[in-house]
């Protein structure tokens, strides 16, 4: 149960990390690029005590190609932010299990519960209560925060979708290697954009970049090691609701976040179509 308590305050921490960095008016760019080289140097580090740091074939492309969609994602994420907050962003990012279980059904022929069912129709109705359609009176960011909230959505179910392909493959003892891949990856795009935009960086884009990287590499082996032990059907509901309840409660106590009443009920059927999608 530590490993799964943990998996889920790292993952909170993610966005609330992120958010506190554009308080601080860092290089978002060069926070990224740090972070998943941070990321990736503990994971290999620990691949390195454990096992081979050759890869098979299957885990250097999911993770090449992972790495590429996790960076993109991140790009997105913090512009969202800086229009939306912490909590909406969090909530979308939460939505993209629904890309797994699509997967699940069309590649892997799995029947989807029906409580994934549900939990399914649910994430699509909380879609338009998180970001409302443009409407031909909406402002440029009103319009360029719906469409950042959807490119979000689908960057995050790839994500998710590249880690669940992986563990389809049956690689035993490459975890940490897939992960050093995939951030790896990640990083060095990062880095190649971060030098496109390299101006206003600072030393302190550092700290909060590392901070991120630990964030990242201490969460997906808490959430690795939280499912050796215990039924994905705690896991997961539990890691993707009560994280998002933490965000929420944080942004609003932190930074005073508001949301309107319309995002809030978006926000709460988001956290019960979490729940319901991960009940497989």
């Amino acid at each position: 149960m530590v490993n799964l308590l943990l998996a889920t305050l790292f993952s909170s921490a993610f966005g609330l990390i992120v958010r506190h960095a554009q308080g601080r008016r860092c290089n978002m760019w060069a926070v990224g690029a740090v972070n998943y080289a941070v990321a990736s140097l503990l994971n290999l580090g620990l691949q390195a005590r454990t096992g081979d740091l050759i890869p098979q074939w299957p885990t250097a492309l999911i993770g090449v190609l992972g790495g590429v969609s996790y960076v993109v994602a991140y790009f997105v994420l913090f512009k969202l932010m800086a229009i939306k907050g912490v909590a909406i962003s969090t909530a979308v990012t939460r939505l993209g299990v629904l890309f797994p279980v699509i997967a699940s059904l069309a590649v892997w022929g799995e029947q989807p519960t029906s409580a994934q069912w549900a939990g399914s129709l649910l994430a699509v109705a909380s879609l338009p209560l998180l970001g409302a359609k443009p409407q031909p009176h909406a402002t440029a960011l009103e319009r360029r925060a719906v469409w950042l909230l959807a490119v979000l959505f689908v960057l995050n179910g790839l994500n998710l979708l590249a880690v669940h392909t992986f563990n389809k493959t049956g690689i035993q003892g490459e975890s940490s290697l897939f992960l050093g891949i995939l951030f790896g990856t990640a990083a060095l795009v990062g880095a190649g954009v971060w030098y496109a935009h390299r101006e206003g960086s600072s030393a302190k884009d550092l700290l909060p970049g590392a901070a991120l990287g630990i964030s990242n590499a201490v969460g997906n082996q808490a959430l690795v090691a939280a499912l050796g032990v215990l039924s994905g059907f705690l896991v997961f509901p539990f890691h993707s609701a009560v994280g998002l309840a933490l965000t929420v409660v944080a942004a609003r106590l932190i930074w005073g976040e508001r949301v309107s009443n319309r995002e809030t009920a978006g926000i709460a059927v988001a956290l019960v179509a979490a729940v319901f999608i991960n009940l497989g």
